[in-house]
Parts: C-alpha cells; structure tokens; sequence
C-alpha cells in the first residue's frame, strides 16, 4: 500500500497532540469552573457523567479524527493485472547460435528444441517487453523490446545457425551487446537470460558477467541446453565437423560454466529440459516477481482505498452520538455544599 498524499500522515501525531491537549484542558477547565461554583467539594460534583462512557468518547474522537486523515492522504492499494501489457517485465533472450547447438544429443537438435520451447514460451507470454540477441562468434541484436511476441516468433524461425559467418561460441560477445543495448536507451530493468550449451571458447564471460552486474546492474540468468554426454557436431555437407587431426568434435553441455556465470551476474541458472520447463520455472521465480515489481512503479495499477478509513471515521462519529456520553445522568449522592443548602 502506497499514499497518493503522505504529507497528511505526518500532521498526524500533530493531531493527535493537539486532541489530546485539548481533551485535558477542556477537563482542567470545567474542574476550575466546577471549584469556583461548588467549592473545594469540585471532585465527585459530575453528577451527570460516566467515567466509562467518557473514555470511550475520547477513543472515539481519536479514531475518527485518524480516519478522517488517512482517508485525505489516500491510501492506494495495488491490484495486478497480467492481462494489462503495462504490467509485463522487460528483458533480453540472448540465444546461442553457433554450430555446437546443432548436436542431436537433444532431440531433434539443441537449437531446434530451444527455439521451440522459445515458440512455446512467446506464444504463453502475457505483456512482457522481450528482445532477441543471437550469437556465435558475434552477437547481433536482432529485435529491440518489443510486445509483438508474434514478431519475434517469426525472427526465430527465419534465424539459422548454418548461415551464421562468423565461427565460434562467445558468450561474452552477447553479454557485451545486450549491455550497449541496456546503456544506449537508459533501461532502468536490465535482465538478461542467455540460452547456451555452455562452450565459450575465448573465456571472457565470467569476468564480464560480473562487471556487468556491479556496475551496470544489469542481471544475469542461463539456461543449459544439451547434455553431459553430448554429441558430434553435424556438418552442413553431411558427417561431422573435425579438428585439425581428424577426429570427430564432441560438445557437451557446460553447466558449471553456465551457473558460474548465472551466479557472477546476480542470476539464476535453469535446465531447459526436455518440453522448456526451464522457461516456465524462470517465469515463475524470476520473471512475473520481476513484472510485478515493475508494475508496483506505475501508478496506474493503483486503486483508491480512502473509502476504508473514511468508513472508519463516520462510524466513530455515530458511535459517538449513541453513546451520548454527555446526556447519560448516573444517580450520586450530592456533594455535601449542596445537602448542606437543600
């Protein structure tokens, strides 16, 4: 809960001092009176009025006067609402590209199952601002935050690992793109979820992740996709891609690489799993918590709530006007100046 007016929170305790002042010397006041009328018998002279009845009128001046100045400083109270595109979390998908994410280790192929997971996870996404960043040797932004989901479902099927020139697997390339992304428009949230088997072959992520995190603020999470077993990579004109003394090349999944990148980026790490449910666990414990805080700065998901604290203050104030504490007459003897003169 938020106040639209909070400055009539701090006149409060004011109030309060001012009720509470006003309630002693108004009774100081009519016991000097009371002396000068009746004496030095003044004490037990109030015939006329309950103790009791008198406290809970105090109560009651206290609770309405309270009411009365929360409701002029409008509590809001915040209603979320998935539906609503201005509540969706913004951030970068940096997917890896490069030809190790051809091994069939994961059926069909890695690249393949992550992009239909990506299919999956667009196709389910409620208001969020997405980006694409694809690398191998190079990162290359290939779609801004955008809403269109439709849009960037469309990039990735047009997007192809065999037609990337530039070889190779840099991590660090697309932590470094995604960051002149973030700096260039002055993004306040700055996630980044990178979806690789792993393998960065010029090692620069990990020192990269964690500057960027410290001083770019920029968050860090990795998805692994692959397997410790792993598999050869295919080669366009058929076989196996091979090193320079003909053998075979192997990839496997990195995991350790992948969470220790997750873990210097102030980020999580995920497995995608055979249908995504790496993706769903993401959204689920990082990026509707992120949409929601998003959506707790904007003032438009915000509803007034006034109407409770004044309900509040007129039901004290009709409490006031039953209890009648000035009307309710208690039978007591009378003081003796008065027996005296009956």
């Amino acid at each position: 809960m938020r106040f639209a007016a909070p400055e009539f929170l701090y006149a409060l305790p004011v109030i309060w001092a001012l009720l509470g002042f006003g309630m002693w010397f108004s009774r100081k006041r009519r016991r000097e009176l009371l002396q000068r009328f009746v004496g030095k018998d003044a004490v037990g002279a109030e015939t006329g009025h309950s103790p009791a009845r008198k406290r809970w009128d105090a109560v009651l001046v206290f609770v309405a006067f309270t009411g009365l100045m929360l409701a002029l400083a409008r509590p809001l109270y915040f209603q979320f609402d998935e539906r609503n595109e201005l509540n969706g979390a913004p951030y970068l998908i940096a997917l890896d590209a490069s030809r190790s994410m051809l091994a069939a280790d994961v059926r069909p192929t890695r690249y393949s199952a992550t992009t239909n997971a990506l299919d999956r996870f667009f196709a389910e996404t409620k208001g969020d601002r997405i980006g694409i960043v694809t690398f191998a040797g190079v990162g290359y932004l290939n779609a801004p935050l955008t809403f269109d989901t439709t849009a960037l479902r469309t990039i990735l099927s047009y997007i192809n690992p065999y037609t990337l020139t530039d070889p190779g697997s840099s991590i660090s390339s697309a932590l470094d793109r995604a960051a002149r992304y973030f700096t260039s428009n002055n993004l306040p949230q700055r996630t980044l979820i990178v979806i690789s088997d792993g393998e960065d072959l010029d090692g620069k992520a990990l020192g990269l992740a964690r500057k960027l995190h410290h001083e770019h603020e920029i968050t860090i999470h990795t998805i692994g996709v692959g397997t410790a077993t792993g598999a050869r990579i295919p080669s366009q004109r058929g076989g196996a891609i091979t090193n320079a003394t003909g053998f075979a090349v192997t990839t496997k999944l990195d995991e350790n690489n992948l969470r220790r990148i997750a873990n210097a980026g102030g980020g999580r790490y995920y497995r995608l799993g055979v249908d995504g449910e790496g993706l769903r666990e993401l959204r689920a414990e990082v990026l509707r918590p992120l949409a929601e805080k998003a959506a707790r700065n904007d003032m438009e998901n915000y509803r007034e709530g006034f109407f409770i604290p004044l309900a509040f203050a007129i039901a004290a104030m009709l409490a006031r006007l039953v209890l009648g504490a000035d009307r309710v007459v208690r039978r007591k003897p009378l003081p003796g100046i008065l027996q005296e003169s009956k």
